[in-house]
């Protein structure tokens, strides 16, 4: 099967700035495969060539269906009984096993082999779309997704969309859901950032019920697969941008979109102009970021949904939250002010679906603007004036964590440590090995190429055992985490050295800007140290921009294999200063 193996050696991508999530059901998946078992035509898979590489147009669903079936993801019924695919009998399969890069079932029914080898020749139908353009392939897939089959209104919007509005929707839903990645990725990366439910169980890496939305019921788990929440954001950035509350019906999003009777998308294009893409990511990832920080650390295990409307039910609370962030919003961004007396906002909008007008629909912009000013009645005592026009430290979480989420299809970008000093119990002193190894990873991030920005985390651990060994080192309990990354913090070792939290980044500070680090870099990467507050602990984030040619450190050139640092000697270096042609 010459699919598997384009699949296998990352010949095969997908491009997320119009793809779907992963959504089949592992009923879609069984029927296919059952399709296939039986010799029945199943549909064309469309695929855009690109040298040696393919991009999916079409088919996306069904390739993770077949692919999963063949490393035994699932297994199907045949007359009353679980069978799965014998690897053994499809060798290319079994020489991914023998890598460890798959497993293989044991104990288990399997497929007869000429049951396997009429399965891996069946002709899959396939159509290579050539073309370099990338509008052709954007069109193509705009009109295969846009008839609304099997799509909700808002996936339908999305389909191929990729103006300034589709893609600002897309990036910041991405970023708040936790599947955050780059835009063009192999397909088996997918899985990853693919969303799951304690209900289908697809080992995909992002759980519906601990996202932000499912976490705190403003909206359930269907509703996310539905795209719910780019919906939502697609309300926020439009009501943010225009001015005044949108009056969100399927009519007016569709117009805004370009879709409707009426094209307003070029009214909201000239607003993210005026305005630009990355303020309004900005400001509406800041606000995010503040709710999320009220909401796990000051609401104290009761969920948001719980607090505006205690008598909802199993009902989401999308519009109390639409109200809750524009409030907050006007007072963040508009006000330049910051919540002080987090106990107070909670009492404050405790219940607050009561005091709201509602609709059976969506309320019209009059009603939404007397809901939001209701609710900042409420909360703005309970504000004050930001003594800074820089982001506060808890303004980050949303960042961050999309920064934890990219880390796992772009390593060689991401770095992690838990901090400077040692975990031996017998000596905690400053790792002055640990720091040269660090000052080696900032060099190798300097030459990952022109325009291209590293990012280092001081106080986080990627790994379950050194997160164990910090909490039992430092007597921390129930250390925060997101995924497989705690957040250990450096409050711990600022207590260590026995100074404040401010003192001990200064002296980080101090030794970065004495080092032996390139006099451009250090310059750099001195101006762009930021503490990030995540649920309690501050993270300090070393943001890595290139120059315009590459850096030696130590009279060595270093650069980032994956997640490694690693030394490039020789005739090597020509590659490393093409990257900066």
């Amino acid at each position: 099967m010459e699919a598997y193996e384009l699949y296998r050696n990352n010949k095969l991508f997908i491009n997320r700035r119009y793809q779907r999530k992963l959504v089949w059901s592992k009923k879609e998946k069984k029927d296919l495969i059952d399709s296939i078992m039986q010799q029945y035509p199943i549909p064309l898979v469309l695929l855009a060539a690109s040298q040696d590489n393919y991009e999916i147009i079409d088919g996306m669903q069904r390739l993770n269906a077949i692919f999963g079936f063949i490393e035994n993801h699932f297994p199907i019924e045949i007359n009353g009984i679980e069978v799965w695919f014998n690897i053994s009998d499809y060798p290319f399969a079994q020489t991914q096993v023998n890598k460890e890069i798959i497993s293989k079932k044991i104990d288990v029914d399997f497929l007869l082999q000429e049951q396997v080898s009429a399965f891996i020749q069946y002709p899959f139908p396939v159509t290579i779309f050539k073309t370099g353009s990338t509008d052709e392939i954007n069109e193509t897939f705009r009109r295969i997704n846009s008839t609304g089959i099997k799509l909700s209104p808002q996936e339908v919007r999305q389909a191929g969309n990729v103006s300034k509005f589709s893609t600002l929707v897309r990036t910041i839903a991405s970023e708040i859901r936790g599947d955050a990645s780059r835009d063009i990725l192999p397909l088996q990366d997918m899985p990853e950032i693919s969303i799951d439910s304690n209900i289908s169980k697809h080992q995909y890496g992002i759980l519906a019920e601990e996202t932000f939305w499912c976490k705190h019921g403003i909206m359930n788990v269907s509703d996310l697969k539905e795209s719910a929440d780019e919906q939502l954001i697609s309300d926020l950035i439009l009501s943010c941008s225009l001015g005044t509350p949108f009056p969100a019906s399927k009519v007016a999003f569709d117009n805004y979109y370009g879709s409707g009777t009426n094209d307003k998308s070029k009214e909201i294009e000239v607003k993210i102009n005026a305005i630009g893409q990355e303020n309004i990511r900005t400001n509406l990832l800041t606000v995010f970021s503040e709710i999320s920080n009220f909401v796990d650390h000051h609401l104290k295990g009761v969920r948001l949904k719980n607090v505006l409307n205690p008598s909802s039910g199993s009902n989401p609370v999308k519009e109390p939250f639409y109200t809750l962030f524009m409030a907050f919003y006007d007072l963040i961004i508009n006000n330049n002010k910051k919540p002080f007396n987090h106990e107070q906002i909670k009492k404050s909008i405790t219940d607050i679906s009561s005091k709201l007008v509602k609709s059976s629909n969506y309320t019209t912009t009059a009603d939404r603007v007397n809901n939001i000013n209701i609710c900042k009645g409420l909360i703005q005592d309970y504000f004050k004036n930001s003594d800074s026009t820089f982001r506060s430290a808890t303004s980050y979480i949303m960042d961050f964590q999309a920064y934890l989420m990219k880390s796992k299809t772009e390593a060689a970008i991401y770095d992690f440590k838990q901090g400077f000093y040692k975990l031996d119990q017998e000596n905690r002193s400053f790792d002055e090995d640990s720091f040269y190894k660090i000052l080696c990873n900032i060099s190798a991030m300097a030459n990952l190429g022109k325009g291209k920005t590293g990012f280092l985390f001081i106080g986080v651990t990627d790994k379950l055992a050194d997160t164990k060994r910090v909490a039992q080192l430092d007597s921390i309990n129930d250390i925060p985490s997101y995924h497989e990354f705690g957040i250990v913090g450096l409050e711990r070792e600022a207590k260590i050295k026995k100074v404040t939290l401010d003192s001990y980044i200064a002296e980080i500070t101090r030794r970065l800007s004495v080092s032996e680090l390139d006099a451009g870099l250090k310059t750099r990467v001195t101006k762009d140290l930021t503490p990030i507050t995540y649920h309690g602990n501050t993270v300090l984030m070393i943001k890595v921009v290139c120059g315009v040619e590459p850096v030696y450190f130590d009279d060595k050139l270093y650069q980032r294999d994956g997640a490694n640092c690693v030394e490039v000697k020789g005739s090597k270096q020509k590659e490393i200063f093409k990257l900066f042609v």
